[in-house]
């Protein structure tokens, strides 16, 4: 009796020390509260960095985190609902980071509605109010995880890099493996199926070259150059039925330049390119006239019910041909799948009739929509200040250059598995690095205003300066680490049978410089 006696007197004191503490808290709060009753207000938004101003926000999405740029020496923000949920920050600096947990509740509790910032600004003695700022948050969640390679800008330290995932709903980011541990050699062109982290394939090119298939656990290398491809399988795009991939098999030559940045810095043209079809069950490769010819095919794009292989096209190479006249249309090719046959390809966009070149064709998955770059020549956007995003209705072929555009370069584009979302790569914030954009799309295909992949750090993207390559949303965590892949990394790649006569014929290329 006495013991339970001692204990109840013991929980009794702890919980009213604890509650007097909540009580000192309080009135703490209230007595260092700035007052703000008479503030000046003003008809401009602040300016805040990154923008997270009157956008479109995934429920499922990180705190949007921001530097406020206007001068003050203290700082009141009000994040808040009709729903009378609300976050309150009374701050000394301008770095706004809100807590996760009030984060989430306030996006839960406003999903399909609109969440209002307020931002007081004490200027000398006077408090200043800029303009609301309105987010609407969207019932459409956008894929959980962003997956990307971690790559300097420049050149040569093409030797450094590393591919990353991150989930979008909160700071957790995860190295899969940094290429410090493969002998430095190269890593790209990492593609899901359907947006499926359990199923994937990626390059290493070097020393340990081949092309890694990844399947539910499982994990393969293949070599997928035969002696009458131009290359090993290059650029991809998984059919929907899991068992074929289509690749370009590209000549290429790159170009740098000292001078010349209003346009390019580096440039990649190919002399040639085919586009093959890999059996993935089969370890066969087939490959067809209609897009192995002497044109140059590239950039291959499935449409989500399999039946066309959409890619871009440019005529036969010629020696002497400027680089800045070698454009690429965009085509597509009907395929029977069950019998392995193709149509007759049809343009679907003449780049002598569009008068620009385009590039990485990327469908959604409800098949409504395709995102593509148009750039003034060639296939490789990322560094082409030219290129810009174009939006087209499958169902008429019709396209324009919807307002999410800056005036540097945009390019990678992934659609979320919904339909509803995309991330794409754009250099607008200082002209050489990529970074993730994130812009929701209606079923009409109205575009909201792109806002930066958010980081727990405001000032993140102002001391990084690597790119976010090619990002990929995907719809769960790959359960992949470096001592997963080193052991398939280092081992020999299996060999791809050659089951197709028909290659371009490239000989005419082999004397070319």
């Amino acid at each position: 009796m006495k013991t339970g006696y001692k204990i109840k007197k013991t929980f009794i004191f702890i919980s009213g020390i604890f509650i007097l503490a909540i009580i000192i808290l309080v009135i703490i709060s209230k007595l260092y509260a700035p007052d703000i009753r008479n503030f000046k207000q003003t008809n401009e938004y602040p300016r805040i960095f990154p923008d997270y101003s009157n956008i479109v926000l995934p429920p499922n999405i990180a705190p949007i985190n921001f530097e406020i740029k206007e001068p003050g020496n203290r700082f009141l923000v009000k994040l808040y609902s009709k729903n009378k949920t609300a976050i309150t920050l009374n701050l000394k600096s301008s770095i706004v980071k809100i807590s996760i947990n009030s984060w989430r509740r306030l996006l839960s509790d406003n999903t399909g509605d609109t969440i209002k910032i307020d931002i007081y600004a004490k200027q000398e003695d006077t408090w200043v109010k800029f303009k609301t700022i309105n987010n609407f948050v969207s019932k459409d969640k956008i894929d959980p995880f962003i997956y990307y390679r971690d790559i300097s800008p420049t050149n040569s330290l093409w030797h450094e890099m590393a591919m990353h995932q991150r989930d979008l709903g909160s700071f957790k980011e995860y190295e899969i493996f940094n290429n410090s541990r493969t002998d430095h050699d190269c890593m790209n062109c990492h593609t899901f199926w359907k947006n499926d982290p359990n199923r994937m394939l990626f390059h290493i090119r070097g020393e340990h070259s081949g092309t890694i298939f990844y399947d539910n656990g499982k994990l393969t290398k293949i070599n997928l150059k035969t002696p009458k491809m131009l290359s090993a399988g290059a650029y991809c795009s998984w059919h929907p039925n899991g068992k074929l991939v289509a690749f370009a098999t590209n000549r290429i030559r790159q170009n740098y330049y000292l001078t010349g940045y209003e346009k390019k810095m580096k440039e990649v043209f190919d002399f040639a390119s085919d586009i093959i079809i890999y059996n993935v069950e089969k370890n066969t490769i087939l490959s067809f006239p209609e897009i192995a010819s002497k044109k140059r095919e590239n950039l291959p794009c499935w449409s989500p019910d399999g039946k066309y292989l959409y890619y871009t096209c440019a005529k036969e190479y010629v020696i002497g041909t400027p680089n800045e006249e070698v454009l690429y249309s965009l085509m597509r090719v009907s395929f029977d799948v069950d019998n392995n046959t193709m149509g007759e390809p049809e343009t679907i966009i003449s780049s002598e009739e569009a008068k620009k070149s385009i590039a990485f064709p990327t469908i959604s998955p409800d098949g409504k929509f395709m995102l593509f770059c148009m750039v003034d020549f060639g296939y490789f956007p990322v560094n082409n200040k030219s290129s810009d995003l174009y939006l087209m209705d499958m169902r008429t072929n019709k396209y324009y250059k919807p307002d999410i555009n800056s005036d540097e370069s945009e390019s990678y584009i992934s659609w979320s598995g919904n339909s509803k979302w995309f991330v794409f790569s754009s250099r607008r914030l200082d002209g050489v690095t990529s970074k993730p954009f994130i812009c929701y799309i209606d079923s009409l295909g109205n575009t909201s205003k792109p806002f930066i992949l958010p980081q727990e750090d405001p000032l993140f993207y102002t001391i990084n300066h690597k790119n976010f390559s090619r990002p990929e949303l995907i719809k769960n965590k790959v359960n992949l680490n470096f001592g997963n892949l080193k052991n398939v990394i280092y081992s020999k790649a299996i060999k791809a049978i050659d089951d197709s006569t028909t290659f371009s014929d490239s000989s005419s290329l082999k004397n070319v410089r």
